[in-house]
């Protein structure tokens, strides 16, 4: 679902950012979640209970498609996020 157009700088083009719902990847257990698709290095933002996290701190960006957060979030806690897809 897209939601919000951000200009990229360069002459006036922008890109589509997308939200995703990763609550059902919430065990208690999981730390490494899966992104719908592949994203745009730095342009991953995560959502724990509606807080934004801070990467590098909260979390970590492993690939175009995984990352991993430095707690464990418990059934129940809401895991959100926004990106912008990978085009290339």
């Amino acid at each position: 679902m897209a939601f919000l157009l951000f200009g990229t700088g360069s002459g006036g083009d922008s890109e589509e950012m997308k939200q995703a719902d990763l609550t059902s990847q919430v065990d208690s257990n999981r730390t490494s979640f899966t992104v719908p698709e592949e994203y745009t290095a730095g342009s991953l933002r995560v959502y724990y209970n509606g807080v934004r996290q801070t990467e590098g701190n909260t979390f970590n960006e492993h690939n175009s498609t995984t990352f991993t957060t430095n707690f464990t979030p418990i059934t129940g806690d809401y895991l959100t996020i926004d990106y912008s897809p990978n085009t290339t």
